[in-house]
């Protein structure tokens, strides 16, 4: 069965879960410069590829530099933030879903 978008289960909880509202609260006291979208209309947007999959994200980061993606390093090598799953994502291209993630 192809895993697809609940659409239901994504507008009640239309927000990210709380571990990765600190992660996203230490990125930005980090000096993050880059955008942070936590928004339903961003993470609707890069829920699907090219291919049949959908997986709704926490939220979505948009680094600015070689600095900003430091920082996503350094903060995901924390303890207290390895429940937090981080995928990079290029062009969306990809026909098996490999750039989802939920």
């Amino acid at each position: 069965m192809i895993a697809r978008l609940d659409t239901a289960q994504a507008s009640a909880h239309g927000h990210a879960d709380t571990p990765y509202l600190h992660f996203l609260e230490a990125l930005r006291d980090a000096g993050f410069e880059g955008d942070i979208a936590p928004d339903y209309a961003n993470r609707t947007v890069l829920a699907t590829d090219n291919s049949l999959y959908q997986r709704l994200p926490q939220a979505v980061l948009y680094p600015r530099g070689a600095e900003d993606l430091e920082r996503i390093a350094r903060l995901a090598g924390r303890d207290d933030f390895r429940r937090v799953v981080l995928a990079p994502r290029g062009g969306g291209t990809g026909t098996n879903g490999q750039s989802l993630t939920d």
